[in-house]
Parts: structure tokens; sequence; C-alpha cells
């Protein structure tokens, strides 16, 4: 089973949210892994939420950004180490609030999160559900049971023709051919 796998480093500042965001979609995107609406804002989000925390809270200069995927499993993990031993913590925010949901989305867009300790700080991490992705030629033919598979759900089904005779108006049972 093929990971990919990138880690890069962005200083802790406020414009690297947007940078983080674009970094982790672009590099998904280069492992051929299709996007849809829903798995995108998903991403950019909890990406987001990830980086900006780590900016707010954090008081090391540098911080590091995972990006993991597997295809076949349909998932990506996104991680963010910093130097902070204080782990984040869920917490109600008033309806004024202009902060303070961040973990909120985190938790209701990821399959699974959850933060530690590190020798060097802290990683949070979010699991996050890939889109279906569509089979390649080179997987048909890698793997020939599945070509098969796919070939078979394309034919008719034997005694049923493929194509559905219209029927009378009027009528709720098919038209048959005399």
């Amino acid at each position: 089973m093929v990971v990919h796998s990138h880690v890069f480093f962005l200083t802790r500042e406020p414009f690297s949210v947007p940078v983080a965001r674009r970094r982790v979609r672009a590099r998904i995107v280069g492992w051929g892994v299709l996007l849809d609406e829903d798995a995108r804002l998903a991403l950019d989000t909890v990406t987001s939420e990830l980086v900006a925390n780590a900016v707010q809270h954090s008081d090391q200069p540098i911080l590091t950004v995972a990006v993991y995927a597997s295809v076949r499993l349909r998932r990506a993990l996104v991680e963010v180490c910093d130097g902070s031993t204080m782990l984040p913590r869920s917490r109600r925010a008033g309806t004024d609030a202009e902060n303070g949901r961040g973990l909120e989305l985190v938790e209701h867009l990821a399959l699974a999160y959850g933060a530690e300790r590190t020798a060097c700080g802290k990683r949070v991490w979010a699991e996050l559900a890939l889109p279906e992705q569509p089979v390649t030629r080179r997987q048909l033919l890698a793997v020939p049971r599945r070509a098969v598979r796919a070939a078979l759900r394309i034919l008719p089904r034997p005694g049923r023709s493929p194509i559905r005779p219209p029927h009378e108006p009027g009528s709720s049972r098919p038209r048959t051919a005399a």
C-alpha cells in the first residue's frame, strides 16, 4: 500500500496559515488525488485551524507541517508540530465571540483528531476522508480481476435487455414487441 508523505516548515506568522492551506492542498492534488468540493473545504478548513492554533499558542519561531495520504484507503492526515507543550482543549465560545470554535470545526470535519506531547513540544493532527477516486488504466492492468469486474458492471446482464422499451401513455406496463 502506498502512503504519500510530505513535510515542510513555516514561520510562526499569521501569513503562514494560507500558505499551509495552499501547500497541503497542492501536495495532495499533486499525488493525483481528485478532491470534490466537500473534501477540499474540509481539508482547507482543518489545515487552517491547526496552523492558526499553532501560530497563536506556540512560542517557537518555526512550525512543522506534515501531510500524508493513502489513495487506496481514501484517507489524508494533516499534522502540525510546534514548540508548545500545552495541549489544545475545546471551549464553548459565546455567541458574540470572534474565536474559540476551531477545534469544534475540526471535530465535525475530521474522521478523527488528537494531540500529544512530543520531545520538542506537541503534535496536533486530524484525519480526513478523501472522495472515491476513479479507477485508472494502470490499476486495471495491475489487477486483472478488477478489470473483469469493471467490464461486467458495464455489460448487460443475461436475460435482460440493455435498452428498456418505452411505456405506452396511460399504462404502467412496458410495451412489448409483437
